[in-house]
């Protein structure tokens, strides 16, 4: 282990939350939320039937602490940096920061989400509720898809290609909770091609959400059933909108800009943020959630609870 990196990035408190987004304090509040869970997990890895030694023997993390398993996940968040790279800096092998990225990102996956209508599980196994204790029930609900730009495929390229962002894409939906700017649901990866509409119908959210909720959108998601969707209006063909409908277009955007926020906080995990290379849809769909979950970690500490 690279001591005098940890070292040096402890001790410069401005370098520290240029390089994870989180001051000393957040983190160290992230690693003590985190932990019992995570010592939980490894117990029960290490207890497999499979496994020939005793729990507490084999050899240990090269890096020593939680506190630093958790930070090289968030550097692996954070940059674009390969694997080879980021242990250079660590002082490890390349293969225990995949190793230690694979173990760690789970706990990140749905932790500080919100269990709402959009969320599967009904509760959660660990000690992070007291996070989320004050969350009310959802009142009003924005709706985006954001797309994330990676290499050209090899195959079937034209099912990749974004013609809005003219190069190949992989696109999310996401749900953001107007009151709270909390990200309460993001969708699963697709290739670029797919329409909004089409992605949010496929996940279903729609339909799950009661009809007290009111849903924000843009004009990717006109043609949405229910009287509950607040949509911009559509410039008629060959003509142009009336002064009123400006007036309404824009009121509206100045109620939605808040996902165009929200989306910004997750992006700045540069591992989706810029050109992905991740191949599994399955593995960006982890680094996703991760990169949304810490941001809503960022605002639950900084607004006070917990």
């Amino acid at each position: 282990m690279n001591t005098k990196f940890f070292d040096a990035l402890h001790a410069k408190p401005y370098l520290f939350r240029r390089l994870t987004t989180f001051s000393h304090e957040e983190f160290r509040t992230l690693a003590e939320k985190l932990e019992p869970e995570w010592r939980e997990r490894e117990y029960q890895r290490l207890r497999r039937k499979q496994r020939t030694n005793a729990v507490g023997q084999g050899r240990k993390y090269a890096l020593k602490t939680f506190g630093n398993l958790l930070l090289a996940a968030i550097l692996y968040l954070r940059t674009t940096i390969g694997y080879e790279l980021l242990g250079l800096l660590l002082g490890i092998d390349q293969t225990t920061v995949k190793r230690v990225v694979k173990r760690v990102t789970p706990l990140l996956q749905d932790r500080f989400i919100p269990v709402t209508a959009l969320t599967k599980r009904q509760k959660r196994t660990n000690n992070l509720d007291e996070l989320l204790k004050d969350y009310p029930e959802l009142t009003d609900v924005i709706f985006d898809g954001t797309e994330l730009p990676i290499q050209r495929p090899k195959r079937r390229q034209k099912y990749a290609y974004s013609g809005k962002k003219k190069r190949h894409t992989k696109k999310s939906t996401v749900a953001l909770d107007k009151r709270t700017r909390l990200f309460v649901g993001v969708s699963p990866p697709r290739k670029g091609r797919i329409h909004d509409k089409k992605q949010l119908e496929q996940t279903g959210w729609n339909q799950t959400l009661p009809a007290s909720v009111q849903r924000w959108g843009d004009l990717g998601f006109v043609g949405m059933a229910g009287k509950e969707w607040r949509l911009p209006h559509k410039k008629p063909k060959g003509k142009k909108l009336s002064k009123r409908n400006k007036r309404a277009n824009l009121a509206h955007s100045r109620e939605r800009i808040v996902v165009e926020h929200g989306i910004r906080t997750l992006k700045v995990f540069r591992r989706v943020g810029e050109l992905v290379k991740v191949k599994s849809d399955a593995v960006l769909y982890t680094l996703l959630s991760a990169s949304a979950n810490l941001a809503n970690f960022k605002v639950l500490v900084r607004q006070g609870i917990g």
